[in-house]
């Protein structure tokens, strides 16, 4: 016998959660644009809390949680929707992309039925649940080679769940190849299914430790502690990567390009790479992070033959595992046996600033100085090289001294 829909449950709400806690859940449920049923079975999960559909909506109305229904003024709309597009200066993104970045604002703007594009060829994947298998790799598209802009290098370092497509990690990394700075990027993380580079070195020490002290049940030679595999093989990242370079690489490295082409920053130039950094690394990560949360919460086209969740939001069948049949697969790790791995790692190699940092201390107080001094310009991607140009001259006169 079929088990009844969410919709169908009588309702038995217990302990009413605080109007806070239901608005912030709502809202939350709202940015992912999850199914009705899935709100009524998050609210179950998240605050013990059982309702039925009409009681969702009457809360949805009192907290007035946007809709695509209850969609705002056109010219709210349009003007949103451009302020997107002024930015995607290649012209790679369809509507779809802009219209889920939209929704993390809280702006709700039904869907235009066009065209889709090509899906991305998967193979047959299985997994059990969150963490069973992680995969991480190095994105090198906007790299030292890509650029050319002498020292200047801006690799990716990411982790995606293989269960639920969630992106739990992505940094820009000042080396995504050495097996110290990844190093460091770790210890979080279950099961490993990675790129079969030399960076995976300290990653496969921290994790065999780890699962060996806290979970001796489980049978290695059953479950891997890591796997290096080829790139052509780790199609879980490496299929990721172009919908990054789609949606968000060509853009930024325009962004990135401009300094180039206009002569305005100079490989010759020392403290130009420090500047360089200083001013982009918080921007780039910035779109980087707005990416992730994109990817997170966009909804994976629909598999009838996959084995693992298909037609979900990643974010939601991350949190709720068991609403798709999974089952999480997190281990809990003391933070005192994260903290003795860190410094175990900082005592073989050097601490985790020594190889994620971008510049020295020393500069970053410089910096720091002159853009106060020049009175704290707004910073954004538009505006990054005009603040270059400005603080370029005084950190020079200084260097000079």
């Amino acid at each position: 016998m079929s088990s009844p829909s969410p919709l169908a449950q009588s309702a038995s709400p217990g302990d009413v959660p605080s109007d806070e806690a239901l608005e912030a859940a709502l809202r939350r449920y709202a940015a992912q644009n999850l199914k009705l049923e899935v709100r009524i079975a998050n609210l179950q999960s998240d605050l013990n809390y059982s309702i039925r559909l009409t009681k969702l909506k009457a809360l949805n109305k009192k907290f007035r949680i946007p809709t695509v229904r209850k969609a705002p003024a056109i010219e709210v709309a349009r003007q949103a929707i451009i302020d997107k597009v002024v930015m995607d200066i290649t012209q790679q993104n369809c509507l779809n992309y802009f219209k889920t970045l939209l929704q993390q604002e809280g702006i709700m703007i039904p869907r235009f039925p066009g065209n889709k594009k090509s899906p991305i060829p998967r193979t047959a994947l299985n997994a059990c649940g969150p963490f069973h298998e992680i995969s991480s790799d190095g994105h090198e598209k906007l790299g030292k080679q890509a650029l050319d802009m002498g020292d200047i290098g801006l690799p990716i370092y990411g982790y995606k769940d293989k269960w639920s497509d969630e992106i739990p990690l992505m940094n820009f990394v000042p080396n995504s190849r050495t097996a110290a700075a990844i190093g460091h990027l770790f210890l979080d993380f279950i099961e490993m299914t990675m790129d079969k580079g030399s960076e995976i070195g300290w990653q496969y020490v921290i994790q065999d430790t780890i699962r060996a002290t806290f979970a001796p049940d489980i049978d290695p030679e059953v479950y891997a502690i890591c796997r290096l595999i080829k790139s052509v093989h780790n199609t879980i990242i490496e299929a990721f990567w172009r919908w990054l370079k789609e949606k968000l690489g060509r853009n930024l490295k325009e962004f990135i390009l401009i300094g180039k082409t206009e002569r305005i920053f100079s490989a010759d130039i020392d403290f130009h790479v420090s500047l360089f950094y200083w001013i982009f690394i918080p921007l780039l990560q910035a779109k980087l992070d707005e990416f992730r949360l994109w990817w997170n919460h966009h909804r994976v086209r629909v598999q009838q033959e996959k084995n693992m969740p298909s037609g979900h939001v990643p974010a939601d069948a991350f949190a709720h595992p068991e609403n798709y049949g999974g089952i999480d697969c997190r281990i809990a790790v003391p933070q005192a046996a994260v903290d003795d791995m860190r410094q175990m790692l900082t005592d073989e190699v050097g601490s985790r600033e020594s190889h994620l940092s971008w510049y020295d201390l020393e500069f970053a107080e410089l910096a720091a100085q002159v853009y106060s001094h020049i009175g704290k310009p707004t910073l954004s991607l538009e505006t990054a090289w005009d603040v270059f140009q400005q603080m370029a001259q005084p950190i020079a006169d200084v260097i000079e001294l």
